[in-house]
């Protein structure tokens, strides 16, 4: 089990206790890949109350940013014929390792669907359109699994070469393609099984949607030439022209939208636009 983590020291117990009370009937260990902590986390692993329970171990992973390079790290010290992989703000539910192992029998690489009621409140959850578990991890191109809720085979991972470290934000787009390309099967479980902490504060929001829109461009132009469609400058341009008529300074009843989904939806065309002129991945 490898999660990359960086800065969660204040919310990793959520997840190790999630991992604790997992259902599967055999030993797992769980890998914390930390991605250069300043809040104290790697002595908060070290010493956590079930290191034993959960075969804990630490592995400093801050020689870059990013998930892929965590989760790369983190794969190279873990062993196992399976990897998992969970996000260290996040809590899986107690059967998310044995659907995984069990969906793992008839594919290469699978993913779960996620759920946002569980650690969010009522006031962080309608900042994000999230997509219903059955419409997760599919794509007009190929479908894909969500890196906070995946396994795949190890021997699979390391013929690969693990994720892209290039790839920031849609790193698990990136692989999950990559893996089909290279003929290992997918299968995608369109059941909630983790609980997924939603950003919250303007600039987070700015910062994630920023970031997905422009990794989703990045990926788009690896793959435009096996056949990926492309993203529409039209498309952005319009919907950057709507943000502009429902800005959140207009009232709700004449179309205003909250401040926290403005700011996503802006941040996130915006970006597309700028990846996609970078990636080639733009067409009118």
């Amino acid at each position: 089990m490898i999660m990359p983590a960086y800065n969660c020291a204040d919310v990793i117990d959520a997840q190790l206790q999630a991992l604790a009370a997992q259902d599967y009937a055999h030993s797992f260990s769980v890998v914390v890949s930390d991605n250069g902590s300043t809040d104290g986390l790697r002595a908060h692993v070290q010493n956590h109350r079930l290191a034993s329970e959960l075969n804990l171990t630490y592995v400093d992973a801050s020689g870059s940013s990013g998930a892929s390079y965590a989760r790369n790290r983190g794969a190279e010290s873990a062993a196992g014929e399976y990897l998992a992989f969970c996000d260290a703000d996040d809590a899986v539910h107690p059967s998310w390792l044995s659907r995984l192992v069990e969906a793992l029998e008839s594919a290469d690489l699978v993913g779960t669907a996620l759920e946002i009621d569980t650690l969010n409140s009522d006031r962080t959850r309608p900042a994000i359109p999230f997509a219903a578990a059955e419409h997760q991890g599919k794509n007009p191109f190929r479908p894909f699994v969500i890196g906070a809720s995946m396994a795949c085979r190890a021997s699979m991972y390391r013929v690969l070469g693990g994720m892209r470290e290039d790839v920031h934000a849609s790193e698990d787009l990136e692989f999950s393609w990559r893996a089909q390309g290279e003929g290992f099967r997918l299968a995608f479980v369109a059941e909630p099984l983790v609980a997924y902490r939603l950003r919250d504060g303007l600039r987070s929001h700015f910062k994630q949607a920023a970031a997905l829109g422009y990794g989703s461009a990045h990926v788009c132009g690896l793959y435009r030439a096996h056949g990926c469609p492309p993203f529409r400058i039209r498309h952005s341009v319009l919907a950057l022209l709507t943000m502009t008529v429902r800005n959140p300074l207009v009232p709700d009843v004449l179309g205003g939208i909250p401040a926290d989904l403005w700011t996503r939806e802006v941040a996130g065309q915006l970006a597309v636009l700028r990846g996609g002129i970078r990636h080639r991945s733009l067409r009118w």
